[in-house]
């Protein structure tokens, strides 16, 4: 009888895939919301946790008849867009190091990236990285929503049940303290070979 594989989740950001992919394109589209409002006052918002208060803001000046969800998925577009592009203008963003490990751990895990970049366009993110069939299964955020961890998180143990691992390459206190309370073991890249 096969034992079923463990699951070890991730994520992606200073994971797989440097940080300033995800931190560049987020200055592009503030850039772009600005232009577009003619509202300086928006750059109060930017790397504020919560930011998207004011990605609202500025979209109920761009789209001003367009639903909430309408104007999340716009602006959410602008974004993904933006981190394909600079992945593909900048293809040493990512770790090939840390995928040739993950591939080799796939043996002993079942792999699900959550992530909170949307589904349509988290396929083409690891597509112009190079990591297109990495994973088993990914777990990620509706592009009309915003993107909220905690959803993820339910909805990863929900589907496959809870992950053995979480392996992480960034500090996100609070992704790590709500892995922990449900008893998941959350680990840094720099402790990936202890899998």
């Amino acid at each position: 009888m096969n034992k079923a594989k463990l699951i070890l989740a991730t994520n992606i950001d200073n994971l797989l895939i440097k940080h300033e992919a995800f931190v560049e394109p987020h200055k592009k589209v503030w850039a772009k919301l600005i232009k577009e409002t003619k509202d300086k006052s928006l750059s109060k918002w930017i790397g504020k946790k919560d930011y998207f208060r004011g990605v609202n803001l500025a979209m109920d000046k761009i789209m001003p008849k367009a639903t909430r969800e309408e104007k999340t998925l716009q602006v959410r577009t602008w974004y993904q867009e933006e981190v394909i592009k600079y992945i593909q203008d900048n293809p040493n963003c990512v770790d090939k190091l840390i995928a040739k490990r993950l591939e080799q751990l796939k043996i002993r895990y079942k792999l699900i990236l959550m992530t909170s970049n949307t589904e349509k366009h988290i396929e083409k993110i690891l597509s112009a990285a190079g990591l297109k069939g990495l994973y088993d299964e990914i777990i990620a955020s509706e592009t009309e929503q915003e993107p909220k961890k905690a959803d993820l998180i339910n909805d990863l143990i929900e589907k496959y049940g809870k992950p053995e691992y979480y392996l992480t390459g960034k500090e996100d206190e609070e992704t790590n303290l709500i892995l922990k309370n449900k008893d998941v073991k959350v680990i840094t890249k720099d402790e990936i070979d202890s899998l």
